[in-house]
């Protein structure tokens, strides 16, 4: 054996695992090979599809890999990019989606498991990234996923043994020895962990400072919840009965959907069955009657909805209407305030997320005489001269904190939040000063959970002297009368409101007019 590779086995020693140096390794390999052979004949595996969890589990662990390109994305966008994932049946991707998500929302208590099987972690080198990766997906399963062992060791290793990674044999022994011990101990020092360790150390000491420490333990097993991805919301179209959309969905069969609520603002909460299938075969989809839509995010266009109602007297005179959504793919509240009859301008800067709003209101038989579709940074757009915009809707780009239940990496942010807070400042100056008309209504929303990118910059426009506050009142928006503040405005923190809404994005939502 090669030097380097005894000074690497010395570095990843591991406790109680088999030595691995080369003596040891000379003497057990005829042992070990009898052994193996003698528990196969007694214990047979078991009937599983082994290259299904094993194509799913190379997928996860690609995804996982801090090193791997397109590290900017997040982790479940990361694995839902590669034309591999794409290409699977979907119970290969359910597993594949579960093993990511399941790895990441938990990462911070996996860890701290995973530090006390191992003498040194996180694994350093050119082969360190991928090794960690393994050692994740491998606990997930062992400690959350209650993956049989024989799985979740075995078949996760066997991923590092694939030759495309050239992961050398003592680190997938080290591996390997490491997981065992994950498998006999892990449990008992997952109980040394809390559920906040998987928050990053900045946002735990912003929401403790916020919202104390009630709302924040509250926040946080909501956005750690692993039940929530039994559920689905979806916006209703408003060319379609809403009874009728409801009678589709419990008409199906019942392995398919476990239960549907209508939620107070006007939302559909379904709870996915057994055989639920992909999103696209379920109930109206192709006729457009819905999309996806968390409830919180509905907010905002709903606010703006209710202002125009209210300005102009009735639903009936503010059809036609002229209102911006700004940053507006991948299209929900584009599709809400269409569905009120507004005429829209959507404005995005991304193209390719353009072709992905123009795809789902297609879907939704929004045509052209309806909304316009611009692919422009919102900095850039103006109104045509002599259109008076009755309204802008503006989500700023932000941190996405309120998100974590379904982005868990998020949780793991540090304070550095970039050009941001620049980007939001902007926008909303922009859309105040050259975009709305006089006495205009305009929302201004983030899916963060920091104020200084909510109502700190919603101060800070307001301070300038051309915008005051139009506050939410009591009853406006059913379900949220709690979620009102005392300036008015809309802060809604997962996990805090009562009944179904509890289980929602973290969203702030202010609304103002044009003086």
């Amino acid at each position: 054996m090669k030097t380097s590779s005894i000074i690497l086995l010395a570095l990843f020693n591991v406790e109680h695992s088999v030595s691995f140096l080369p003596s040891a390794i000379v003497a057990t390999r005829k042992l070990r090979q009898k052994h193996v052979l003698k528990s196969s004949q007694e214990t047979p595996s078991p009937p599983m599809n082994t290259e299904t969890h094993l194509t799913s589990r190379h997928l996860a662990i690609q995804a996982l890999n801090p090193k791997k390109k397109n590290s900017d994305l997040d982790v479940v966008s990361r694995l839902e990019s590669t034309k591999v994932f794409l290409d699977s049946s979907q119970r290969d991707k359910a597993f594949a989606r579960n093993l990511v998500s399941t790895t990441s929302r938990r990462m911070g208590q996996i860890d701290a498991v995973l530090a006390k099987c191992c003498t040194t972690y996180p694994p350093k080198g050119k082969h360190g990234g991928i090794l960690q990766a393994c050692l994740r997906v491998g606990a997930a399963q062992l400690l959350f996923l209650e993956t049989p062992a024989f799985a979740a060791v075995k078949e996760t290793i066997d991923v590092l043994k694939d030759k495309s990674f050239r992961v050398p044999q003592p680190m997938v022994k080290f591996a390997n020895a490491v997981l065992r011990r994950v498998d006999r101990e892990g449990k008992d020092l997952l109980k040394e962990t809390d559920i906040c360790d998987n928050v990053s150390d900045y946002l735990r000491k912003e929401f403790l400072e916020l919202y104390g420490a009630e709302n924040t333990n509250k926040m946080v097993h909501q956005l750690l919840d692993d039940s929530a991805h039994r559920f689905v919301d979806i916006s209703l179209n408003s060319r379609i009965p809403v009874d009728e959309i409801i009678a589709e969905f419990e008409m199906d069969d019942n392995d398919k959907f476990a239960s549907v609520s209508l939620l107070p603002n006007g939302s559909l909460r379904i709870e996915k069955g057994p055989t639920s299938g992909t999103i696209s075969s379920w109930p109206m989809y192709d006729e457009g009657a819905w999309w996806v839509q968390d409830v919180a995010s509905t907010l905002p266009a709903i606010a703006l909805t209710k202002a125009l109602q209210n300005k102009y007297g009735s639903k009936e005179n503010i059809k036609g209407l002229p209102v911006v959504d700004c940053c507006a793919a991948p299209g929900g509240k584009t599709a809400q305030l269409l569905s009120s009859g507004f005429k829209v301008t959507a404005i995005e800067a991304n193209e390719r997320r353009c072709r992905r709003l123009t795809e789902n209101l297609d879907r939704l038989q929004f045509g052209n005489d309806l909304c316009d579709v611009v692919v422009s940074a919102g900095e850039d757009w103006t109104p045509e001269q002599g259109i008076e915009v009755a309204g802008v809707l503006v989500d700023v780009p932000c941190s996405a904190t309120g998100t974590g239940n379904k982005r868990p990496d998020v949780l793991r942010k540090d304070g550095d939040l970039g050009n941001l807070l620049e980007i939001q400042a902007t926008l909303a100056e922009h859309c105040a000063d050259n975009i709305l008309g006089s006495g205009g209504i305009m929302v201004y929303a983030t899916c963060s959970l920091l104020k200084r990118e909510s109502e700190d910059q919603v101060l800070k426009l307001l301070s300038r002297g051309t915008m005051k506050t139009l506050p939410f009142t009591k009853g406006e928006i059913h379900g949220f009368d709690d979620a009102i503040d005392a300036n008015g405005w809309l802060r809604v923190l997962p996990g805090v409101l009562d009944g179904e809404l509890s289980q929602c994005d973290g969203f702030f939502v202010a609304r103002l007019q044009k003086l």
